[in-house]
């Protein structure tokens, strides 16, 4: 009645393990990938549990059978992964029923357990140890004389798939054979002699022994015995009691010694000497035999468990040359030594060698582990507790076996990369006993960091006019996600434009151009980071590019040619004008300074650094009316730069000459004439001023008191008055004055003498020859004018004759006409960059006349009569006498 009870009581604990089982069958020897069932449908699983979505996975993927087949995860499809071999699994029962459990997770968790039971086939033939032995038989054995042969195993263990029937070949001669089944299954097969043997008419003799098993088609094993006639070992072993029973404490420390059986063989010497083996090698990984006295030693730690009892066979053989033996069954059973602390098993369903792998953005209470805990123990010592140690996980039980470890609150990779969780279990003993597992979870990174530049702005400068694709500077961002959401490359916003390119992995830019500063200074433009994640993210830094001056442009002067005015009579340092150039480069580069060329150093001016044009010395226009020079401009740079330019003073009349009279002088300043409407003289006078402060007016101051004289006032011309009545000759002292019309005005004044003659008779007698000597006089004053006017001609023509050639030999005319080199840039800029051209340009001012001849000189003496005067007057009309070209530092006359 009680075992009743207890049987009742293990189904219960039995059917509260598992709610769900599913119990499949398959033959052995099938092909791998074959269907064995579907685990939801053999459990009923999807109909009690109302599960629409699934994932089917082992719970214990270290479990023995894990490698034999294969679970289809969405929908639970069991197939085989291989081959199926009974004979060479692990079968517990001889059912060879292999059980395990599999985790159903759909958001919750539950298991399942799954039986497979694998059917024997007669796949194997009955084997002996060795294909051919040799045995000795004493020739005075008698007739029935047993010979101990070795059976042969089948690896089957199907009900007929085992060795069923022994035969030998020839039969019914000298050697018979006798089987006997033994109590494991086994057969004792033994050699019968028939009859009596002569070892003197016959010493040797051969059979085959054939084991057949109860297959359909029946599979054969062949033994063959060489028999040899000797003398015999005729006793077998015998053990000193039938059955063994031993109980032993499962606190009973590995390597001891907790059984010995022992046997007795009544024959002697090598056929009375015993070994002992434990039969089929059962339980070889708990318990050992020391073959030679039979001690059995116990091999790890025993754990109980209710009726566990081990039982297996004992074999003793003795030496003999044909060995007999003996067997004997021993039985061990568990002895509950105490409370135990309960045992504490991990599943990780998604992971492997105590890692899980979950994702960072997992939601919460998911699942993470299958957690199993046994106790074997009875009462309060078999009951027990679970916790966990991470605060970021929680453990839960269960309705149909274990605990379930869930996610508790939200996961940061960036922050822990791995949780070390720990499940300790205790039961609830007195004093408890505790008991542990550990496991680390690994949280998944997901792409949810974008990659961060390490410097939100870049600077960087680089020298214009640079090579392509020089180095700017190097950009470099961090994720802190891992593998492909934190593989970043870099790309140019399109504001970057074309002038610069990226290493899309290194980060460094480089330019793809040669860049001009005076173009563009500086370059602003944005880099991106992109991550490699599915969804990319993208990071964002700006990058500014100075552009650097180096010193490739030369100053330009704003001009070719300068033309600046100023006054004579100026004081010395007087500011004259400003030259004025500009340079695109910056800094030391475009700062310039303004110079003379060393070759005009004689002239009346100097060039300050800043371009500012100032006098030397006072001038003087009528000595020379306008200058001619070149002036350079240079910036600082390293090398420096040139370029030049040519600057034209005139220099403004101011009045500072006064009037001077060239006739009447004191050495000549008498006239005689007769009464006539013609001119009785001319008075003649200059002045060196230019524009209206030598525009001269001609006025009598004194002398003139009976109104006798007209002096016209702009031609000095002297008449009677018409309306003068001359009755007498008169002799009139006149003071002749000159004014010119500048400011203030400036004057001079001479004394004529003037002899008129009234004389009738004389008149009358003188008349014709008078007329005739005025008539003279004016054919010699128009021939002379017309030769010195032709001769005034001819030297015109000549000096413009020497100008052309020197123009077709040399160039065209430069600035104000001066003659010029090939070469003559009028832009301004020197065609010798960095040089100086004062030789060439000396060589262009090289214009010449004898620069010493005197403007007085060229009116010839002041002691003229008349008609000389009047030629002088004509002379000194000409236009080309009045003008001053400054090429040099000396007058060039027409």
């Amino acid at each position: 009645m009680a075992a009743f009870f207890l049987l009742c009581a293990l189904s219960i604990f039995e059917t509260s393990l598992s709610e769900f089982v599913a119990d499949f069958s398959i033959n052995e020897q099938g092909p791998p990938g074959q269907l064995i069932g579907n685990i939801a449908t053999k459990s009923n699983f999807l109909q009690k549990a109302n599960h629409s979505s699934v994932t089917y996975t082992y719970l214990d993927k270290t479990n023995a059978y894990a490698g034999l087949f294969s679970i289809t995860e969405s929908n639970g499809d069991l197939t085989t992964t291989t081959t199926i071999d009974r004979e060479n699994i692990q079968c517990k029962d001889p059912q060879c029923i292999l059980t395990f459990d599999v985790g159903a997770n759909f958001g919750d968790f539950d298991v399942i357990t799954v039986n497979v039971h694998v059917i024997d086939i007669n796949d194997n033939a009955p084997q002996f140890p060795k294909s051919l032995i040799t045995i000795n038989i004493s020739e005075t054995s008698s007739v029935g004389h047993l010979v101990q042969l070795p059976s042969a195993v089948d690896l089957d263990t199907g009900e007929n798939n085992g060795v069923q029937n022994y035969e030998i070949f020839p039969a019914n001669v000298t050697f018979g054979l006798q089987t006997k089944k033994k109590l494991d299954g086994s057969f004792d097969v033994k050699l019968v002699l028939l009859e009596n043997l002569d070892r003197e008419k016959k010493a040797f003799y051969t059979c085959k022994i054939f084991a057949k098993d109860g297959g359909v088609e029946q599979n054969i094993g062949t033994l063959q015995v060489d028999i040899n006639v000797l003398d015999d070992n005729d006793n077998p072993p015998v053990f000193g009691e039938s059955i063994y029973n031993k109980t032993v404490p499962e606190n009973t420390l590995p390597g001891t010694t907790i059984l010995r059986v022992t046997a007795t063989d009544a024959d002697s010497g090598l056929n009375g000497e015993l070994e002992y083996h434990i039969s089929q090698g059962a339980y070889s990984d708990i318990f050992s035999i020391n073959n030679r006295t039979g001690e059995i030693l116990l091999l790890k730690k025993l754990v109980y468990e209710p009726n566990e009892i081990f039982s297996f066979f004992v074999e003793a053989r003795d030496k003999g040359a044909i060995p007999n033996y003996a067997q004997v069954k021993v039985n061990i059973q568990i002895q509950d030594a105490g409370n135990n602390p309960p045992v504490v098993k991990v599943n990780l369903v998604s992971g492997s060698a105590g890692k899980v792998l979950i994702s960072e953005l997992i939601n919460i209470d998911a699942f993470v582990a299958h957690v199993s805990v046994e106790d074997s123990d009875t009462g309060k010592n078999g009951e027990y507790v679970c916790s966990i140690s991470s605060s970021f996980f929680d453990i839960k039980p269960l309705q149909s076996k274990g605990y379930k470890v869930v996610v508790k609150i939200p996961l940061d990779r960036e922050k822990a990369s791995e949780h070390n969780v720990t499940v300790s279990c205790h039961d609830l003993g007195t004093p408890p006993l505790y008991s542990s597992v550990s496991f680390i979870v690994q949280v998944g990174d997901e792409n949810d960091n974008k990659p961060v530049f390490l410097q939100p702005t870049y600077f960087a400068s680089i020298e214009e006019n640079n090579p392509v694709g020089v180095t700017v500077t190097k950009v470099s961002a961090t994720d802190n996600d891992i593998d492909l959401n934190a593989q970043i490359q870099y790309v140019l916003h399109s504001d970057a434009g074309s002038s610069f390119s990226i290493n899309r992995i290194t980060g460094v830019i480089n330019a793809t151009g040669v860049l001009d500063r005076e173009t563009t200074s500086d370059y602003l433009f944005r880099v991106l980071a992109v991550d490699g994640g599915k969804e990319p993210k993208t990071g964002t830094a700006t990058v500014i590019v100075n552009i650097t001056d180096i010193n490739d442009n030369k100053p330009k002067f704003s001009k070719s040619l300068f033309t600046f005015e100023v006054s004579e009579l100026s004081d010395p340092y007087t500011h004259v004008g400003r030259v004025t150039a500009q340079d695109p480069d910056l800094g030391q580069n475009a700062y310039l300074q303004y110079s003379m060329s060393s070759q005009d150093r004689n002239v009346p001016f100097e060039v300050s650094l800043n371009g500012t044009v100032i006098t030397r010395a006072e001038l003087d226009r009528e000595y020379m009316g306008q200058y001619n020079f070149m002036v350079y401009v240079r910036d600082s740079g390293n090398p420096s730069l040139n370029s030049s330019a040519y600057v034209t003073v005139y220099v403004m009349d101011a009045n500072d000459n006064a009037p001077r009279i060239l006739f009447p002088n004191k050495m000549n300043n008498t006239v005689s004439s007769t009464v006539t409407s013609l001119p009785i003289t001319k008075i003649i006078a200059e002045d060196k001023d230019d524009g209206i402060n030598r525009q001269l007016t001609y006025f009598i101051q004194t002398g003139n008191d009976k109104n006798m004289f007209n002096l016209h006032s702009q031609t000095g011309e002297l008449f009677l008055n018409h309306n003068y009545q001359f009755t007498t000759d008169q002799s009139v002292s006149l003071i002749i004055c000159v004014q010119d019309g500048g400011l203030p005005v400036k004057s001079a004044c001479t004394q004529l003498n003037v002899e008129v003659s009234i004389n009738n008779a004389t008149i009358a007698d003188e008349k014709p020859e008078t007329d005739n000597k005025y008539i003279y006089i004016s054919i010699g004053v128009i021939i002379f004018t017309l030769i010195i006017s032709a001769g005034i001609v001819v030297v015109i023509l000549v000096i413009r004759k020497k100008d052309s050639e020197r123009k077709n030999n040399k160039s065209s005319p430069g600035p104000l006409g001066v003659p010029m080199q090939n070469g003559y840039a009028p832009t301004g800029t020197s065609t010798l960059s960095n040089s100086h051209p004062e030789a060439e340009y000396m060589e262009r001012k090289k214009v010449t006349l004898n620069a010493g001849t005197n403007r007085e000189g060229s009116l010839g003496s002041s002691s003229h009569n008349y008609s000389s005067n009047i030629s002088q007057n004509h002379t000194l009309e000409n236009p080309i006498a009045n003008r001053i070209y400054m090429t040099s530092p000396h007058l060039i006359p027409p």
